[in-house]
């Protein structure tokens, strides 16, 4: 009796830490994978809008981009969510619909300085979120992931950058000011 007591303490103590270390794991892991689906979410549906809403074939094209490779990367990152066991958002998160929404009611000039401002400050906030993730993530695949998908996010960012846009055509607030007011992308 008392041998098979000790396998029973051993077996409890192993469960024990080893749902320990998975909590550990999962709370940091899940952080960051919650928040890369939310930007790479967002960064599809403001190239969606991107690609509706602009007359501008410059922005047009860098929302088709955004669109094409954040879509692929939203793939991998929920396909290695789910194999890892972590879950998944299921919705857009608050803040990303209101900027999105608020992109929405703009047109001309104003649209595409507004999306510019936007996609460089979700760019400078992924690639913060990326880069935290390469070396603070407890699993070693996820945070090789992250590592990898650095240069095309400041890739991204200096395209963003690089847009040439018209000045605006009235006089509103600013999109910066616009983004500061909806409190642009807690990622």
């Amino acid at each position: 009796m008392k041998k098979y007591w000790n396998r029973g303490v051993i077996v409890l103590g192993m469960i024990i830490l080893s749902f320990s270390a998975f909590a550990q794991t999962d709370s940091t892991d899940q952080d960051f994978v919650t928040r890369a689906i939310h930007a790479n979410r967002f960064e599809v549906a403001a190239g969606s809008q991107a690609m509706e809403r602009s007359e501008d074939a410059a922005v047009r094209q860098y929302g088709q981009m955004l669109v094409t490779e954040h879509t692929t990367v939203l793939e991998e990152l929920e396909k290695a969510a789910v194999a890892k066991k972590l879950m998944l958002p299921d919705a857009m998160e608050e803040n990303h619909a209101s900027i999105l929404k608020s992109l929405g009611s703009l047109t001309g000039n104003d649209f595409n300085n507004a999306f510019k401002d936007i996609m460089i400050k979700s760019h400078e906030d992924a690639i913060a979120l990326f880069t935290q993730a390469a070396s603070g993530l407890h699993d070693s695949e996820l945070k090789s992931w992250a590592s990898d998908k650095i240069p095309a996010l400041k890739k991204h960012l200096e395209q963003a950058k690089a847009l040439q846009v018209a000045p605006k055509t009235d006089p509103s607030p600013s999109p910066a000011a616009m983004a500061d007011s909806v409190k642009i992308l807690k990622l």
